[in-house]
């Protein structure tokens, strides 16, 4: 048993946590839950030894102790799993399953990984690079060594976030499996609230730094989200903008482009996109979707075909002639490809705005904190964010003037609220002429805010569906394997 008494972490004068006390019991699976910035994230890095309290007592196992360091916490079986896996990315899988572990061979652990990736269906090559797995398999790498290091007490900081489906119920199982037969302590930290419903014994609801309530089954979702947000907090998701008529120049226009990264590579790909689309990219992890965004914004390799922008010929996709000409990307790795982990916010806006002249700190507060509630002090490092507050200094960086705007999971590790903002923006951000290109593994996410859906499956386009097709059936059925052709003949 963990118990929590009276902890309080003060940042100067920000309360992240205010006086938090609760309890977590063997066999159980808790939800932790609030919107970003309630102070969930530095709860539970003060509990797994990453954060050190400002006062407070923490009790693990009868032991009372006034605060826990990595080590400390790993001994007493405590393990946490970022949204932002700590890893070596130019490791291979091997070497970074073994970190922390007592000495063995290379053999010893490959059979241990073989093995922990039976029990929770997952495939990695031991030799492979981190650097070449997807956001997704590297959090499920990093639950399998947690598992290996003895944690009894799972702390998951949005564990669904850039996994398929098929991964989160086969996470789901495992994680039900740890709690009730083998008596693990499970915390998710989530903002689905879905998943809360679906797996917790108990919901912890946080707000400003405060425990407000602790929820037990059967649930009720509207007073929840009022006790996370309260009153006025159903708010409305803008309506898709009209994109610009069809018979103009097009915003991108594909002819037989090829796209290679490091694992697999997409050919024969022909699309065009107008100003104001708001365009998703469905499909099963690693069905093409990553590699179609990196090749569109130069970070993966183009070796045959060849685009337009605006009318503008590109022979090549030179990353920084794609930024001159208004392309942005929005990555899934936010610390370990768009942010410095070490540079405060004020930092990052002075590299991403050089020409801007006059008060940078009346700009920060215009840019971040009025467009999108970044409520954090300006010298405060990226790394120290919380994944929410990570992704709303992203989307502050973007210029204006962007064009074709390229994301990878816009609302990753956002609350409700949040998401809804940033979905205004970037509708707005299309409204006045930008187009949108982005891929959510929240199918439900992508199907709401398309104009069009590109579905890809086995690595190549398999499908553009727009209209009523649009759906759940039609998509899902696509993103499983099924022809377009059929699907359409079997409706009529």
């Amino acid at each position: 048993m963990i118990v929590l008494n009276d902890i309080h972490k003060h940042y100067g004068r920000v309360r992240a946590n205010d006086g938090i006390s609760l309890t977590l019991e063997p066999g159980r699976i808790y939800a932790l839950v609030g919107e970003n910035g309630a102070g969930k994230s530095t709860l539970m890095r003060i509990l797994a030894g990453h954060t050190r309290p400002t006062s407070g007592e923490l009790v693990v196992n009868g032991e009372s102790l006034s605060h826990l360091t990595p080590a400390l916490a790993r001994e007493r079986g405590v393990g946490m799993l970022y949204q932002d896996p700590l890893d070596f990315p130019a490791m291979p899988v091997w070497e970074n399953f073994q970190l922390g572990a007592p000495k063995r061979s290379k053999k010893e652990v490959v059979d241990v990984i073989g093995e922990l990736s039976f029990r929770l269906d997952a495939c990695f090559l031991p030799d492979e690079p981190v650097s070449s797995l997807t956001v997704g398999e590297r959090q499920l790498l990093e639950l399998l060594r947690l598992l290996d290091l003895g944690a009894t007490t799972l702390i998951l900081d949005e564990p669904t976030t850039g996994i398929t489906p098929e991964q989160k119920q086969d996470l789901f199982d495992l994680l039900m499996k740890l709690a009730r037969e083998e008596g693990h302590t499970i915390v998710l930290v989530t903002h689905k609230l879905s998943e809360a419903f679906e797996m917790a014994d108990s919901i912890f609801i946080m707000r400003q730094g405060r425990l407000v309530s602790t929820l037990n089954p059967p649930y009720d979702e509207r007073e929840l989200i009022q006790l996370m947000f309260g009153e006025g907090a159903d708010g409305e998701v803008e309506p898709l903008p009209e994109p610009s008529p069809e018979g103009g120049t097009p915003r991108l226009a594909m002819r037989d482009v090829l796209f290679a990264g490091p694992k697999y590579s997409m050919g024969g790909l022909n699309f065009t996109a107008r100003p104001g689309e708001c365009i998703g990219l469905a499909g099963l992890d690693g069905s093409g979707q990553e590699l179609f965004l990196r090749g569109l914004c130069g970070l993966d390799r183009m070796p045959g075909g060849a685009f337009d922008l605006d009318g503008a010929p590109f022979a090549t996709n030179d990353f920084n002639a794609l930024r001159r000409a208004g392309v942005q990307f929005v990555p899934a790795d936010r610390l370990g490809l768009a942010l410095f982990p070490d540079l405060n916010l004020m930092e990052h806006i002075t590299l991403a705005f050089p020409d801007r002249d006059g008060d940078l700190a009346g700009f920060y507060r215009s840019q971040c904190v009025d467009r999108f509630n970044l409520q954090a002090h300006p010298e405060t490092r990226s790394v120290e964010l919380s994944g929410g507050n990570q992704q709303r200094l992203l989307l502050s960086l973007i210029p204006d003037e962007t064009k074709l705007l390229l994301m990878e999971h816009p609302t990753r590790g956002l609350d409700a609220g949040s998401a809804r903002q940033v979905w205004n923006h970037l509708k707005r951000r299309c409204a006045d002429g930008a187009t949108l290109i982005f891929f959510s593994p929240d199918l439900e996410e992508v199907l709401e805010h398309s104009h069009r859906v590109i579905v890809f499956y086995d690595r190549t386009l398999a499908a553009v569906v727009e209209g009523d097709d649009i759906s759940m059936e039609v998509v899902g059925a696509l993103m499983a394997g099924k022809k377009y052709d059929e699907l359409k003949e079997a409706a009529a």
